[in-house]
């Protein structure tokens, strides 16, 4: 879906690369592109978009290179729903969606139809013919979904789709990103610094900080590389010496009824079983206890290595 090797972008020539080195290959799916405020997000989409024009490197996007001669081209094939709106407020969401519709290269009658498609998608068909300056925040974010959508895109960028919006209008937003990909196959990147957000609807993560990629891959195989805490069961208690040598595999995070939880200095679970031959204890079960996603976002933040890829 998208490729980039050493991708390097400025907003300046003189200026500090905002992008610094990007080498990625991403499947078709939906994937999140968590990060800090200010983590290079919002520059990503654009270079992907065309936008903006890398000044090293290369890429592409549904197999076409990255580069202003290949822009037109590649926007007729996918969407996008900027984090800030443009509506016009006197002209109802119809009309703006048939609009954009016909700016993406549609004839006006099948721009006609298809706004009418995929506002009723979105659920604003009963409100369709209203001006948005009555809608509702969610209401508004719904029409930016909308015209994104409106030409059948491969593929949609969504910058902060769920900004302002409250927990259901979240909710919502996040129910209608998931039946984008399931119900019309559109490849989906999601750009946001809400964890909860990415959390629900990715199946793939990509996490920025300052213009540098620190962790790639499936979600769950970022957990997984990521994970460091575990749960020790031990056929019989621990003696004193035993358990003060516990801080030989990480840091104890709490011990009950002969249950150790440890944050393990080695990601090889295995090693717990042989610190315990060695110290003469009997270890019964090593139990992963999976990162939450805040806690894979510190950790790529933070390394104590390279960037991981899963």
């Amino acid at each position: 879906m998208i490729a980039f090797e050493n991708l390097e972008v400025r907003y300046a020539a003189a200026s500090a690369p905002a992008l610094k080195g990007l080498t990625l290959s991403l499947e078709r799916g939906i994937v999140g592109l968590l990060g800090p405020n200010g983590a290079g997000k919002s520059t990503l989409l654009k270079a992907l978009l065309g936008l903006l024009t890398p000044s090293r490197g290369s890429g592409t996007v549904l197999g076409v290179a990255l580069g202003a001669p290949e822009a037109a081209r590649l926007r007729a094939r996918i969407g996008y729903m900027p984090e800030y709106d443009a509506l016009i407020e006197d002209a109802s969401a119809y009309e703006q969606v048939a609009f954009w519709g016909e700016l993406s290269g549609l004839a006006p009658e099948a721009a006609r139809d298809r706004a009418h498609e995929v506002l009723y998608f979105v659920g604003l068909d009963e409100a369709r013919y209203r001006p948005v300056s009555g809608y509702s925040t969610g209401m508004r974010q719904r029409v930016k979904l909308a015209q994104a959508l409106v030409h059948s895109p491969e593929l949609i960028f969504l910058d902060e789709p769920t900004n302002g919006l409250d927990p259901d209008g979240r909710r919502r937003m996040l129910d209608l990103v998931l039946r984008v990909h399931a119900e019309l196959g559109t490849g989906v990147i999601l750009a946001s610094h809400l964890l909860g957000d990415v959390e629900r609807v990715a199946d793939q993560l990509v996490i920025l900080d300052q213009g540098h990629i620190k962790a790639a891959g499936s979600m769950a195989g970022l957990r997984k590389i990521l994970a460091r805490r575990v749960e020790l069961r031990f056929l019989d208690p621990l003696d004193a010496t035993q358990e003060a040598a516990l801080t030989e595999l990480g840091a104890v995070l709490e011990a009950r009824n002969g249950l150790y939880d440890l944050e393990l200095t080695e990601a090889d679970p295995a090693g717990a079983f042989r610190w315990a031959q060695a110290r003469g204890a009997t270890l019964v079960q090593v139990t992963p206890r999976h990162d939450r996603l805040d806690e894979v976002l510190l950790r790529a933040l933070h390394p104590a290595t390279s960037p991981v890829e899963a």
